[in-house]
């Protein structure tokens, strides 16, 4: 199977999850050979505007929605298949589909013959693991490809989780010493996955909470990798790596972001609308938000990019 097919599976839930949730709001038959703005469809359908364009930018990422002109209209494809009344219509089959969805997590249950539940801590390991996973997924050697770090001496990774950033980035520069900030749950796996690698001997690691603590003084480069996600948080950490970032410094910025103009890339998208499910208040970054916040924090953006098909990088110094 190759990489890109695998990762179809991953994603598969998720997709599948947003046309449920379209096809119960209506929203292809609402557009149904018009286009709305989103407080206009958020109006008909019954939703809260801001909530829904996270929605509606993922149906345009899957390509099942047009946007144009700061509205939103069918593709082809959902024209023909999911408004109501269409010939081909078959929305009463995804919402049998969604009725029935839940059933599908007992499963685990019926093959066990039991109810065992993975703790609380097995499943944060999970979380930083998996993380490490899709860095592995062409995330850290694009990062490395990506990046000149000629001259860094003093690499401070916050919120560095798995540690493969810090790996990576000091296997290619030898010069390089990193330090990963991060809580202290994580360091205590981070620690174990890091120290199989010779390069460990130049990484180490620090408790700290990134939003209020001070990452140091006089440092070359600043990775929050995976780390700036929540508008209520974004500022306050990037002040703090302004303060601590040496006259040359560098800030560098990745993570999986959705361009609002055309919600792309995919997985940005749909990434973005997870955070919505696990945390319905929250004010999710979106690259034009994230390009907004680093800019007020004192900085002058260098690059702003696709880092791969899944993720943004920005690249930028601070305001002399």
């Amino acid at each position: 199977m190759e990489e890109n097919s695998l990762f179809e599976l991953m994603v598969a839930p998720w997709k599948t999850r947003v046309v449920f949730t379209a096809v119960e709001l209506d929203i292809f038959t609402l557009l149904s050979n018009k286009a709305l703005h989103v407080e206009e469809l958020a109006s008909q359908c019954g939703a809260v505007p801001e909530l829904l364009k996270f929605l509606l930018d993922a149906l345009v990422s899957m390509d099942l929605l047009h946007y144009r002109d700061n509205g939103y209209l069918n593709t082809e494809f959902s024209q023909t298949y999911l408004v109501e009344d269409q010939p081909s219509y078959v929305g009463d089959l995804v919402q049998l589909q969604a009725d029935e969805s839940h059933h599908w997590e007992k499963l685990i249950d019926i093959i066990r013959g039991s109810r065992k539940r993975r703790s609380e801590h097995d499943r944060y390991r999970t979380f930083i693991k998996a993380m490490d996973n899709l860095g592995m997924l062409g995330e850290a050697q694009a990062l490395t490809d990506c990046l000149d770090l000629s001259g860094c001496k003093l690499m401070i990774d916050a919120g560095g989780g798995s540690g493969l950033y810090s790996v990576v980035l000091c296997q290619k520069y030898p010069e390089l010493y990193s330090t990963i900030l991060d809580r202290k749950e994580t360091l205590e796996v981070t620690r174990q996955m890091i120290s199989p690698y010779l390069e460990s001997e130049r990484i180490s690691l620090r408790e700290a909470d990134i939003t209020v603590e001070s990452f140091g003084h006089n440092i070359d480069i600043i990775l929050l990798s995976d780390v700036i996600y929540e508008k209520g948080t974004a500022q306050t950490i990037l002040e703090n790596a302004r303060k601590c970032l040496g006259d040359n410094g560098t800030l560098v910025i990745r993570g999986y972001y959705s361009d609002p103009e055309n919600g792309r890339p995919l997985f940005g998208a749909l990434f973005a609308l997870g955070q919505l499910v696990f945390d319905p208040d929250r004010e999710v970054m979106t690259m034009t938000s994230l390009e907004e916040s680093v800019l007020e924090a004192g900085f002058i953006i260098k690059k702003m990019s696709s880092l791969t098909e899944r993720s943004f990088i920005i690249e930028a110094k601070k305001k002399g």
